[in-house]
């Protein structure tokens, strides 16, 4: 399970205080937890909040806090690498997972609004929302912004792009020119347990349709659209697709989780004829079998998209303005 900052300092605290580490009477400083562990003093005051409220630290009347209850002396010396020993190495918290923590709430927000029309994003008012500080929400927009989802319009403020009717075909389109082309150079780069493990995971979920989740609706997705194709070798194109990746994130955000699954599977035999393809060494016919999937997903995926645009309710957080 992901972490965020807050969570990773407060396990990292916790542990020196019960097991010792951390003795009773010493004084934490936001200060120096920050520079020791470099973040930002915000989420170091949230971590200490915490500890205080569950009783592992206490008030005085200095500066801090200090470790304990009801300690019988202050101990005043600066926290180091040597109090979190058993980290195994300098003590630091990894900011890639504390915001992978918050992407999918707020992907899946963005998402849904994006097929409504246009909104607004201030990243002050997403800061607050999600209790974390700037460095945090940054990393989360400039994700979006790569995978096409939202755009930097002024200081604060960045914009929802519409997934309209045309701009679905648009990145179909790109996804048809290119797509193809990367799972063809990619036939002789896929191993075959990799083969063996998509096409068993495709025959499982279908055996078990409709009694699966979105998620791994969502994995099978990505198992053929990036892992497979990305083998092609070709990261120019790659960045290139990262630019379509709202097409995948429509059924990723809506099928089992807004909207119902649909009666029959939507992509599992499309898929598991494209790997055949592949096991028999024959890039040209799992390229053209590629192109044609694409084309019957356009018109699927355009029919959810007029439906939850028509019919579907959402809730549209304060951070995000219409």
């Amino acid at each position: 399970m992901t972490q965020t900052l807050r969570d990773q300092l407060y396990t990292a605290l916790k542990q020196g205080i019960v097991g010792k580490r951390l003795e009773p009477g010493l004084v934490l400083l936001e200060g120096n937890i920050a520079e020791l562990f470099g973040i930002s003093r915000s989420p170091v005051r949230q971590t200490l909040s915490r500890l205080h409220e569950e009783q592992y630290i206490c008030r005085f009347e200095g500066r801090g806090y200090l470790v304990g209850a009801s300690p019988s002396e202050i101990v005043r010396r600066s926290l180091c690498e040597r109090d979190f020993k058993q980290l195994g190495h300098a003590p630091k918290v990894d900011r890639t997972a504390s915001w992978r923590a918050h992407i999918d709430s707020v992907e899946h927000d963005i998402v849904l609004c994006s097929i409504k029309g246009t909104f607004e994003l201030n990243e002050l008012q997403l800061s607050k929302s999600l209790n974390v500080s700037r460095t945090v929400t940054h990393q989360i927009l400039l994700h979006l912004q790569s995978i096409g989802l939202v755009e930097k319009i002024k200081y604060n403020s960045w914009s929802v792009v519409p997934l309209d009717d045309k701009r679905l075909h648009n990145l179909y389109e790109a996804r048809r020119q290119l797509e193809p082309y990367m799972i063809a150079r990619a036939t002789n780069n896929i191993s075959e347990s990799a083969l063996n493990g998509y096409i068993a995971k495709l025959k499982h979920a279908a055996d078990s349709y409709p009694d699966i989740k979105g998620e791994l609706l969502d994995e099978l997705e990505n198992d053929l659209h990036h892992t497979a194709v990305s083998l092609g070798d070709n990261q120019e194109v790659m960045n290139m697709l990262r630019r379509t990746h709202p097409i995948l994130l429509i059924s990723k955000h809506l099928l089992g989780r807004v909207l119902k699954l649909p009666d029959q599977d939507p992509f599992f035999d499309e898929h598991l004829w494209i790997f055949e393809k592949i096991r028999l060494q024959k890039p040209h016919q799992a390229a053209k079998l590629l192109m044609v999937h694409l084309e019957r997903s356009e018109s699927k995926v355009l029919e959810r998209l007029i439906n939850f645009r028509e019919s579907g309710d959402i809730k549209i957080p304060l951070y995000l303005r219409g």
